[in-house]
């Protein structure tokens, strides 16, 4: 956040995602219940900031020195680790406005544990007002939850201008072929690119960002071609993909036709192809980037073996899902449905479930064996095998 942002927003006063709070320079304590409520109520009601060093007309008073922003920071952090329950994680940022020092809390407003609560009570914002929230008003909260996911959460240090307006218009001109470029914001809030305030979202900066990894630190994928049969230092190629997730895949791809053998026979007139099948290992990368869990510090990896290519991407199956059930197919519960479901548009896929069956289809037409699907240690594993499983 800039000096000038923090300009507009005690201009403009308190809203519904804005609260100042004075901080006196002698004491540099703030009322821990009353902060704790403040930033209980912005977490249940959408998210938004806590200014300390701004009293409530919008006058920048700053909190002083910057020894004693980082001992508000520390109280600020204290009160969201041990005086809100469940612990709720924000962001603290100490912005320099002329003179005087500003403490920004910036409050997530979609987090899955949600509601919270200081103290014994539940809070909500009105307005201007942090008042306790009615029953009904828990009752929409507690069913919210599950609804949340991780790629509609908008980046709270990214910035419109973090997004690529080229990225932004290819897309827009290949998956709706027309969109008059006063309308493009219009689209990026229907895609859930950008949120109400313009913030980019998880899903914007996967698809659009100029650098999705300034923001998604492993948020790229590692490329191997092994020596053999068996994981080793011996290697003959590695590669490091980063960028955009479409980006991403293309790179992939063009990485296993380097390193994938592809063979075939003439049958009398016909050819018959015998390698893996192209559809089933873009399949594979496809499933990967779009359904893997963001949230965990590992990337997406494609390990490529004499005999097989492994495609192995951070996430767990989701709730009641089964291994039989994505391979009967027909079964679909999105882990990243913005960004599913953009990436269904843009590459004209289907978005049903039916990638695993998709797989397993192309592989014993092609008479090669049934893609094997291992989930362990918090990885979801497809194993492509060009030849049978060796005996053990």
């Amino acid at each position: 956040m800039k000096a000038v942002e923090v300009e507009e927003r005690a201009r403009l006063g308190e809203d519904s995602r804005t609260e100042f709070k004075r901080v006196s320079h002698d004491t540099l304590l703030l009322n821990k219940d009353d902060a704790a409520k403040e930033i209980c109520a912005l977490a249940n009601s959408g998210g938004g900031e806590l200014f300390a060093g701004i009293e409530d007309d919008g006058t920048i008073t700053g909190v002083g020195s910057p020894q004693q922003a980082d001992r508000l920071l520390q109280q600020l952090s204290q009160i969201c680790g041990h005086g809100i329950q469940p612990t709720l994680l924000c962001n603290f940022i100490k912005v320099q406005v002329g003179a005087a020092l500003v403490v920004v809390t910036r409050v997530p407003g979609f987090s899955p544990d949600r509601p919270f609560r200081a103290g014994s009570r539940y809070f909500v914002r009105d307005g201007t007002v942090s008042r306790e929230a009615t029953r009904d008003e828990l009752v929409k909260l507690l069913p919210s939850s599950p609804d949340v996911h991780f790629d509609e959460q908008p980046l709270e240090n990214a910035a419109r201008d973090d997004l690529d307006p080229e990225a932004i218009q290819r897309f827009l001109a290949t998956a709706y072929t027309s969109v008059p470029t006063d309308q493009t914001d219009r689209y990026l809030a229907a895609l859930n690119a950008v949120d109400r305030s313009g913030t980019p979202t998880v899903a914007g900066v996967l698809l659009f960002g100029r650098d999705p990894q300034r923001f998604l630190l492993d948020a790229y994928t590692t490329a191997i071609r092994f020596r053999g049969r068996v994981i080793s230092s011996e290697f003959e190629d590695r590669q490091e993909i980063r960028g955009r997730v479409s980006d991403q895949m293309e790179q992939a791809l063009a990485f296993l036709a380097r390193h994938v053998r592809a063979p075939s026979i003439v049958e009398g007139l016909d050819r018959r192809e015998l390698g893996l099948p192209v559809g089933a290992t873009r399949e594979a990368i496809a499933n990967a980037l779009t359904h893997r869990d963001y949230r965990i510090a590992s990337q997406t990896r494609i390990f490529v073996f004499d005999d097989r290519v492994e495609v192995i991407n951070p996430g767990v199956l989701l709730n009641q899902l089964t291994l039989d059930g994505i391979r009967l197919g027909g079964v679909s519960q999105r882990r990243n449905p913005y960004l599913a479901a953009a990436l269904a548009r843009l590459n004209r896929r289907e978005n049903a479930g039916i990638g695993v069956p998709e797989m397993i289809r192309l592989a014993t037409e092609r008479g090669l064996p049934e893609p094997e699907i291992i989930v362990a240690d918090g990885h979801f594993r497809v194993v492509l095998r060009s030849a049978p499983a060796p005996s053990p």
